[in-house]
């Protein structure tokens, strides 16, 4: 393309650009669909792919994707598609997780978990109810914890029953403030536990989720503890977390659990299980079903735009029929009357895609803001604009311009001088 080629692009530009200004509430009108369209189409791609990213990187802090997490049902599917009442009434034993850990190969570490209703944590004149989890020395790996004072349980408090305990971030500023804990005592239910430890701060909708409570509400004691004071013999618990050598071993592991199952209780069908993997290919298949909806509605909308936008332009071409004319008559050519409308008619769909994309960025960033300000709160919201997306939609946008002028700048470059001249 020559100097003057530019020139003319550029000129065109500028007729293109006056004629949405000088007619602004047609104009405006017109934007609407091309506006909605593209803001659809950033929005919805933006927002499920931060979606996928944050719960990505929430399945990273329990061990990434060779997590395994195993559950009891009261109710089992039967082959003829029956629901029945599971004949194995009990939750999981303490055994069943060191059975695992000792008969299963591809099973590097086991935990079981059991959460208790609240119970009143007491220290000298405060008091409040908390969350109380039972655990193992393994839930430590898995959950990738850090310790904020102390340590973490070790093996022959696990075997003791230890009074011992370790505070959620939140317990131990409730109750201590900014001060060390370690060696204090507090009181569950008025019995008296040690504290040997206090974690970071961890409380993201995701460990809420999976944990079943928000873990820097809870407070932490050995398992066999949590029986010996406050369930007696019938030591269970409602789920039991694993971790695969790597995330190619996660199969070989299932498949491991499943044979000691059919073993032990015959079949393999009277627990659930699941692993941060399927979690995560369950999300992002959601999170783009949900993309290709919204992607069906912005096409929808941005069909309409794109007619609205060639009536706009069949009106355009109406109303400047005799200055069509005196271009010709001077010596324009229908190629240059045809890209003019067509410049037209793009510049009109790149300022609606501009338009567009500014307030998809707008909400996209507010809904990051909003994630991480009230419902995450110590997590960080991955909300930004996919570069990708933005691409896409300037693209569509030219895309839509140039089809909905491909019509009206043929018409308009088809009049002939005399026939447009003598238009009224």
């Amino acid at each position: 393309m020559n100097f003057l080629g530019i020139i003319k692009i550029g000129i065109n530009f500028q007729v293109g650009w006056e004629s949405l200004v000088r007619n602004k509430f047609r104009s405006i009108l017109t934007l609407l669909g091309i506006v909605l369209g593209i803001f659809i189409v950033v929005v919805s791609v933006s927002l499920s792919q931060s979606i996928k990213d944050f719960m990505i990187s929430e399945f990273k802090t329990f061990s990434g994707n060779t997590l395994i997490f195993m559950w009891h049902e009261p109710w089992i599917e039967k082959d003829d598609g029956r629901w029945v009442r599971n004949p194995i009434k009990d939750n999981f034993w303490l055994e069943d997780v060191s059975e695992m850990a000792e008969r299963c190969p591809s099973i590097t570490k086991a935990t079981g978990w059991q959460p208790l209703d609240g119970k009143r944590v007491e220290f000298g004149n405060k008091n409040r109810n908390y969350f109380i989890q039972g655990c193992l020395v393994a839930s430590a790996d898995i959950f990738n914890w850090e310790m904020e004072y102390g340590r973490i349980f070790q093996q022959w408090e696990m075997d003791t029953s230890q009074r011992v305990c370790v505070l959620g971030h939140k317990v131990r500023t409730d109750l201590f403030g900014q001060t060390n804990p370690v060696g204090q005592d507090v009181r569950i239910d008025h019995e008296r536990f040690t504290v040997i430890g206090s974690l970071t701060s961890k409380a993201t909708g995701l460990m809420r989720m999976m944990a079943g409570s928000e873990m820097d509400e809870t407070v932490y004691l050995p398992i066999p503890t949590v029986g010996t004071y406050f369930m007696g013999k019938n030591n269970r618990w409602l789920a039991i977390f694993a971790t695969a050598e790597s995330y190619e071993q996660v199969g070989q592991a299932q498949a491991e659990i499943r044979a000691l199952w059919r073993q032990k209780f015959g079949s393999d069908q009277y627990h659930n299980m699941g692993t941060s993997a399927e979690a995560i290919k369950f999300i992002s298949k959601n999170t783009r079903i949900i993309s290709y909806i919204l992607g069906g509605l912005a096409a929808i909308t941005l069909i309409v735009g794109g007619i609205g936008t060639m009536n706009i332009m069949l009106v355009s071409v109406s109303e400047r029929t005799q200055e069509i004319g005196l271009r010709k008559a001077i010596g324009a050519k229908s190629n240059d009357i045809r890209f003019q409308f067509l410049i037209e008619a793009i510049v009109i769909c790149l300022f609606g895609g501009l338009i567009g994309t500014g307030l998809a960025m707008l909400v996209v960033n507010g809904a990051g803001w909003a994630m991480t300000t009230f419902v995450i709160k110590d997590s960080v919201w991955p909300a930004t604009v996919r570069i990708e997306a933005a691409l896409a939609a300037f693209s569509v946008s030219t895309l839509v311009g140039i089809l909905a002028g491909f019509y009206p700048s043929n018409k308009a470059a088809n009049l002939t001088p005399v026939e447009a001249l003598r238009f009224d």
